[in-house]
């Protein structure tokens, strides 16, 4: 077996072999492990994300004479974190992922030391058939598996679960009871520019205000011209980005949620961010911007069939609004700390 690292993805239009061959190990993966491939990666998503200048994407390819055995999925957040690695593994269903991580490992690890990052955080997803494991915040569980054995042996530790949901579409959505002295405003792809300024605001309070369990985590530096990245990023992607904001009577934005559809998928749509600063919630906000966003999703792409979710296991407070729109939980991600030495 031989193991890879590849930084240069290659473009969109032309992704690199590397890209390609990860996108396939990928779907193939996600079939077997969830019965679908709504999570998959498509080669020119990775093409187009390994030159994202905010947070770096590359993979360690494992590969013997005549196939791709697995591989991870490296992030590297190049504006704040700097000591942070992120990362999630696609293995060939049928092979024991044990032999497999154990020769992805050290070359994972020396890339760590050349990146100086010493946090690292494994997402690994699992069903939820037999949840056992319970994460260091006491809420959530995933199930055990020769994965989970193979991260506990590594000094991984289950720090917090995210719970994924799926919304089965169309639905019918309700008009969410707003306050008087707040409005929500929809658009499709890039932010108005009298907003920018605002969405910079919010985007840095929902990197300190997502629950992230015990794990540290920097304030993100947002800008104009990081918002501006993020869109040419999207079109790069192939995703259209559609946004839901609510305003105060000044018209400063105070909440917003992100929904964001792949052109490779027509049947599925991912539901991102969503955010209400803690000074203005209590007035149904959180409730009236996905409803609002909901109803321009199935405006503009009635062809969508499955919106998706992550939320923190603790955060029942999303989870609740969740449940109140029709999303049901139908799988778990563990989030595994591990500190380098």
């Amino acid at each position: 077996m031989n193991v890879t690292i590849h930084r240069d993805l290659g473009t969109p239009d032309s992704p690199h072999q590397a890209a390609r061959d990860a996108a396939a190990l990928g779907e193939q993966a996600e079939q077997a492990l969830l019965g679908h491939t709504d999570f998959h990666h498509r080669a020119d998503t990775l093409a187009a994300h390994a030159g994202d200048e905010d947070e770096t994407q590359l993979l360690v390819l494992l590969h013997d004479a005549t196939a791709p055995l697995g591989f991870l999925h490296v992030f590297l957040p190049r504006r704040e974190n700097l000591s942070t690695v992120h990362v999630e593994a696609r293995l060939r269903p049928g092979r024991d992922p044990r032999p497999l991580l154990d020769a992805l490992w050290p070359p994972f690890l020396d890339l760590c030391r050349q990146e100086r990052r010493t946090a690292l955080t494994w997402w690994e997803h699992t069903r939820q058939d037999h949840p056992t494991l319970v994460p260091a915040t006491g809420t959530g569980a995933v199930e055990r598996t020769p994965l989970t054995d193979w991260l506990q042996s590594r000094g991984f530790v289950l720090d917090q679960v995210e719970v994924s949901s799926t919304l089965r579409l169309p639905v019918v959505v309700g008009e969410g009871d707003v306050d008087e002295h707040y409005r929500v405003v929809t658009w499709q792809g890039s932010t108005p520019e009298h907003l920018v300024e605002g969405m910079t605001r919010l985007r840095a309070r929902m990197s300190t205000d997502a629950p992230t369990g015990n794990r540290e985590s920097d304030e993100a530096v947002w800008d104009a011209a990081r918002v501006r990245r993020e869109e040419e990023l999207a079109t790069a992607a192939l995703r259209d980005l559609l946004w839901a904001v609510a305003l105060n009577t000044a018209g400063e934005p105070v909440g917003y949620t992100l929904i964001e559809c792949p052109a490779g998928q027509p049947e599925t749509a991912y539901q991102l961010d969503t955010l209400v600063r803690a000074e203005d919630r209590g007035h149904g906000l959180g409730l009236a911007l996905k409803q609002a966003n909901l109803s321009q999703l199935q405006g503009r792409y009635p062809a969508v069939r499955r919106l998706h979710t992550w939320n923190a296991g603790e955060n029942r407070w999303m989870l609740g609004i969740n449940r109140t729109l029709g999303f049901t939980p139908t799988s778990a991600v563990g989030a595994w700390q591990r500190n380098r030495e």
